[in-house]
């Protein structure tokens, strides 16, 4: 769920429990929506990964993915994202390639996706699918690059 979208309902909740209900009619746009899906699903694959080989690893990478992603209101899971948000876009080496994707590949598409919500949140560029397919036709275009150049050394 895009984080202007968890802003929008977590206001709405709000006004609703003291009894002044708001217009909640706004347009999501699912550019944002994508990204985290995207992350999610990198997250996931990576705990599938270690469950099969690294036990400890796996109990950790678990107690992460259910710190971010398993709250249980607009409030946290909005804070989680601001979060991870900020992690992507620290330029020192840490949360993110240490304890959050350990592939170069994903902590690189991580953080320039990072990079691409940061920019739509403080409106320095404007939300738009061709953005959002140049940022994932250049890690598509890396990945098939990886492929073949792992495919053609093996």
């Amino acid at each position: 769920m895009a984080g202007y979208l968890l802003s929008a309902l977590e206001v709405h909740g709000d006004a609703k429990k003291r009894g002044r209900p708001r217009d909640f009619t706004f347009r999501l746009k699912l550019v944002e929506s994508l990204i985290w899906v995207i992350i999610y699903a990198m997250m996931i694959r990576r705990k599938n990964i270690l469950m099969t080989m690294f036990s400890s690893a796996h109990t950790d990478c678990k107690k992460q993915l259910d710190g971010y992603w398993g709250v249980h209101s607009y409030t946290k899971l909005a804070n989680c994202y601001g979060a991870l948000a900020m992690a992507g876009v620290n330029p020192e080496r840490g949360i993110v390639e240490d304890l959050l994707f350990s592939d170069p590949f994903d902590a690189e598409f991580f953080r320039a996706a990072m990079w691409f919500v940061l920019f739509q949140t403080l409106g320095k560029q404007p939300r738009t699918y061709e953005r959002i397919q140049g940022l994932l036709r250049t890690y598509i275009q890396k990945a098939n690059q990886a492929t073949v150049s792992t495919l053609a050394s093996a």
